[in-house]
């Protein structure tokens, strides 16, 4: 066989492999199942963080760019139902600069505004006067080194949207429905406890199912939707059922 030939063959096999690799990806899944085995991972490291920073974190998943973030929220712990997630700290110091600016203009108008000579508090006024809980807490991207990921990851993290893998619905017990497109975010309390959820991640197919247990901040993957969300989301501490869920169509 002259050189040429044994290139001919080399490129031959190589395209080969590379087919039979698609395929069997393809066919086992191994696309999907990567994926839900990291973001299993990000929940169970969040889980973690929270108790060893004992600052309430969340993981921020946006369902439209398939993007997930863990970040660490600082102030208060209290999770509103339906709340709003697009709350900037840029947004914030502007609210409390506008607040200590109409403290200021009362002053100077006469008008008493029981100051004093402690920061702490005039901060707090500031921030009664530009609205109520402006400043109670604002989250952003964690700032611990330490990812757990062997191939230095950041607390970013993306789907194989290319490969067609994305989030399907999202189940959590501060969210009347489910959530299918958008963002939601999912929390971790310093004590070990966390919110209660359902992720479900789909490559058009095939599902994945990531468990999440709010007493014991246990996470868990699953093969397959589950045949019944309200089976996890709706069972109290004593395996009872409280209400019922409608889930997405």
């Amino acid at each position: 066989m002259t050189v040429l030939e044994i290139m001919v063959v080399l490129a031959v096999m190589a395209g080969a492999f590379f087919v039979v690799r698609s395929a069997f990806r393809q066919v086992t899944k191994a696309d999907l199942v990567d994926n839900s085995i990291e973001l299993t991972a990000i929940f169970k490291r969040a889980s973690q963080l929270a108790v060893e920073h004992g600052e309430l974190h969340r993981v921020l998943l946006d369902l439209d760019t398939g993007t997930y973030t863990v970040e660490q929220c600082e102030g208060a712990t209290a999770v509103q139902r339906n709340e709003a997630l697009q709350v900037k700290e840029e947004d914030v110091k502007d609210k409390l600069a506008r607040g200590k600016q109409r403290l200021d203009t009362l002053s100077t108008q006469g008008i008493s505004t029981a100051d004093s000579t402690d920061p702490l508090d005039s901060v707090h006024r500031a921030a009664a006067i530009a609205g109520h809980h402006v400043a109670d807490r604002v989250c952003k991207p964690a700032t611990d080194s330490v990812t757990g990921d062997s191939v230095g990851k950041t607390w970013v993290r993306k789907l194989k949207k290319d490969k067609g893998i994305k989030f399907k619905q999202v189940f959590v017990a501060h969210r009347d429905d489910p959530v299918t497109k958008g963002q939601v975010a999912i929390y971790f309390f310093p004590v070990g406890t966390s919110e209660k959820s359902v992720i479900e991640l789909t490559d058009g197919s095939e599902v994945f199912s990531v468990l999440i247990y709010g007493l014991t901040g246990r996470v868990e993957l699953h093969d397959g939707a589950l045949k019944d969300v309200n089976d996890h989301m709706l069972k109290n501490v004593m395996g009872d059922k409280d209400a019922k869920r409608e889930d997405a169509k």
